[in-house]
């Protein structure tokens, strides 16, 4: 009966181990042949900016004198046409409450700003996406929003002295570091993809993105003079406007 005994826990044993195994191999199999991938709609954030506009006209010349006074302050001195129109702004926020307030302030000091609604566009991907293809797909749509939200921190700590120019070129590193990953993550994950569809607006957006971090870490100011804290956020205008 011993030997009876040993003989049936050593089958048990055995089996138990054969189940396990099978089962490694069929997940492991399924999981490389993307059978776990789901139908999924995944798209970018809708972005709503407020835009200060410190002075407008149809022709942009006219624009070059209060340019050049806040690209030498703390503005960004970014012009953004609209309709045919040209608007000069000083920065851009997310929320109405901070524009105002900020409108107010320029108020005080004898300008004349109004306060500019800019909605982003937005895209949308619908298919099959494993889990890693979903978290990559949607920092890639997200990415310009968390290079202003980054960029825009920045320049705030910049100007009110919470950090020094040092550290804020540091931090501006990082942020492209940030962009780096997201971008080469996207490009890899999805290189058969680039060249269709909404993969190739996305992975334009991603480049020109990346091209205008470049130029902030190399400081490449618009103009010599141009403070530091008007450059980043003369960037994050760009980033927000043009891609």
């Amino acid at each position: 009966m011993k030997r009876f005994s040993i003989l049936s826990t050593m089958i048990l044993i055995f089996g138990l181990a054969v189940c396990v195994s099978i089962g490694y191999l069929l997940s492991t199999t399924l999981l490389s042949t993307g059978l776990f991938e789901s139908v999924a709609n995944i798209g970018s954030n809708q972005i709503t900016v407020y835009a200060i506009d410190m002075q407008s006209s149809d022709n942009v010349t006219d624009l070059n004198d209060l340019k050049s006074t806040l690209q030498n302050s703390t503005g960004a001195g970014y012009v953004y046409n609209r309709d045919n129109t040209y608007h000069l702004l000083a920065s851009v926020y997310e929320n109405l409450a901070d524009a105002e307030l900020v409108k107010t302030n320029l108020k005080n000091n004898g300008y004349s700003p109004e306060i500019l609604k800019i909605e982003i566009p937005t895209l949308k991907f619908s298919g099959n996406f494993s889990a890693n293809e979903k978290n990559v797909l949607t920092n890639a749509l997200q990415a310009k929003q968390t290079i202003f939200k980054a960029l825009y921190d920045i320049a705030i700590s910049l100007d009110t002295s919470v950090s020094d120019k040092t550290q804020a070129k540091l931090d501006c590193n990082n942020t492209f570091s940030k962009l780096v990953t997201i971008k080469s993550n996207f490009e890899t994950i999805f290189a058969e993809k680039l060249k269709s569809d909404n993969f190739q607006t996305l992975h334009k957006s991603l480049e020109n993105t990346y091209n205008h971090l470049s130029l902030l870490i190399s400081e490449k100011s618009v103009t010599p003079t141009q403070s530091y804290s008007s450059l980043i956020k003369f960037t994050y205008c760009k980033i927000l406007l043009e891609n």
